[in-house]
């Protein structure tokens, strides 16, 4: 069992076959970690690897989590890793480089998919709304460009989805009221451009909320009353207009409230920050 800091390997519970041990000696060896034998608790999570993602892991049929974070790993993900029932991968803070692989797609049973702090490149494929049982993606913190595929349409079991630190284009696309069980919404300084699309007010089940840094000529501030239980709310540089909506100091649950650099609220705001503690 690959965990998300750990493996713990114990022949008596998981009765490996013998292949299925060679083939985990073989990651080993192409990560470049040593001391690892047939009854062993490998931690992967900040283990200074430095090698290339090994392509061993395909030959694991049981493995469902797997987690690289925090290492020195260069390449990008094998397209071996597309045979895989992984339902779990996290990769983030590595060296990662190249274009998200469209044949992530494949691995349909992924249920979390993390690949920020790396140096991806190019645009989302739009294989990856094929992702059908994802309910965690991350790309934050990599060099993603263009406007992002309506095929992510798809992704309707969505809870957490994290944009923030890349070069996308266009605005944030309507089709977010898809993701009616997202939770997380994080996209700060994501490189759209506002204004804020109205359908936000239909993801009630939102409780962080964080966009900043929008780009063009802003918008009005979003209707958010739909939207009862959010506990952290962010909106900074997104260039918002209007009257403040008096409604968010009296929603019960709203810990957190940052609003940032606004030209004009009411014609007399310039600048907010509230922090609100219930």
């Amino acid at each position: 069992m690959f965990c998300m800091g750990a493996i713990i390997l114990e022949a008596q519970d998981l009765s490996l076959a013998p292949d299925e041990v060679e083939a985990l000696l073989e990651v080993a060896t192409q990560l470049g970690k040593k001391g690892w034998n047939r009854n062993m608790k490998l931690y992967l999570k900040r283990q200074d690897l430095d090698g290339t993602l090994p392509k061993a892991i395909e030959k694991l049929p049981h493995l469902k989590h797997l987690g690289l974070w925090a290492n020195y790993l260069s390449g990008n993900i094998p397209p071996e890793w597309a045979n895989t029932k992984l339902e779990t991968l996290s990769v983030g803070v590595n060296r990662l480089t190249g274009k998200i692989p469209s044949y992530l797609g494949r691995i349909t049973t992924l249920s979390y998919l993390n690949i920020q702090d790396n140096m991806f490149s190019g645009t989302v494929p739009p294989e990856l709304g094929g992702l059908v049982n994802l309910e965690n993606l991350t790309l934050s913190g990599n060099y993603l460009t263009g406007e992002l595929p309506p095929a992510l349409t798809n992704l309707t079991g969505l809870k957490e989805l994290r944009l923030s630190g890349n070069n996308f284009t266009g605005r944030i696309p309507d089709f977010i009221r898809s993701w009616k069980q997202l939770d997380t919404l994080e996209i700060q300084a994501g490189g759209f451009t506002g204004p804020i699309p109205s359908s936000i007010s239909l993801l009630t089940n939102l409780t962080d909320l964080k966009i900043s840094n929008l780009l063009g000529d802003g918008s009005e501030f979003p209707n958010l009353e739909s939207i009862a239980g959010i506990k952290y709310l962010m909106l900074s540089n997104c260039n918002l207009s209007g009257n403040f909506p008096i409604y968010l100091t009296r929603m019960a649950k709203l810990k957190n409230f940052v609003i940032y650099s606004i030209p004009c609220i009411s014609s007399i705001l310039s600048f907010i920050y509230m922090k609100i503690e219930v």
